[in-house]
């Protein structure tokens, strides 16, 4: 297994993030620093460590970097990240849990289930993702569809309104928008969003 791929910053509580792919980690990570730093834990105490975020294997990787580190793994908290894939947030939830019941893990697991894909986090606040453009971007908050890139369709097309060209599709955004969204109204439009947010809200509380 390759060491830790990226760090984010450094502080007393570390966490690690298996993700699927870039937008996930582009957004996840920042989304948890805000929440937990708005109930208690200071930026500056993250430890953030994302060590995989290869396409769709962010179990296996999670698997894996235990297997390999063992006792040696020292966290307070891990996040998985998982598209829902339109199986529903309960359903997924019962699949990644049913997924990981022989794996040994000593530390707070936070599951992250965009639902259907993490293009649709993106896409929830059309205020925050202008912010993050720097240009006015029309409102494409779509309805759940289950068609494989209708969300990454959507997503590129909402920034191009504005006139800007993503260059990564808008998986370069993700930082920035983490830092705008309205926290209250993503968790009012997509459930899986709200049971993230809840994860870490009650971490942050039994640490503060």
């Amino acid at each position: 297994m390759n060491e830790l791929k990226g760090v984010i910053s450094v502080g007393k509580y570390k966490v690690l993030f298996f993700v699927e792919d870039n937008a996930q980690e582009q957004i996840i990570p920042g989304l948890f620093i805000r929440i937990a730093s708005n109930h208690g834990i200071a930026r500056g105490d993250l430890d953030i460590h994302v060590p995989s975020s290869r396409g769709g294997g962010s179990i296996k990787a999670l698997k894996e970097y235990l297997k390999d580190y063992g006792d040696e793994l020292v966290a307070d908290c891990i996040v998985l990240g998982s598209d829902g894939n339109c199986k529903g947030l309960n359903e997924k939830r019962k699949q990644l849990e049913k997924n990981l019941q022989k794996v040994e893990c000593d530390y707070t697991l936070i599951l992250t289930i965009p639902d259907p894909h993490i293009e649709h986090w993106y896409l929830l606040d059309s205020n925050a993702l202008s912010l993050a453009v720097g240009e006015s971007v029309a409102d494409h908050a779509p309805r759940k569809k289950c068609e494989k890139n209708h969300y990454k369709t959507l997503l590129k097309d909402a920034i191009q309104s504005s006139g800007v060209i993503p260059l990564q599709g808008g998986a370069e955004y993700g930082r920035e928008i983490a830092n705008e969204i309205d926290l209250y109204k993503a968790s009012k439009a997509e459930q899986g969003f709200a049971f993230f947010e809840e994860q870490v809200k009650s971490w942050a509380k039994s640490l503060a």
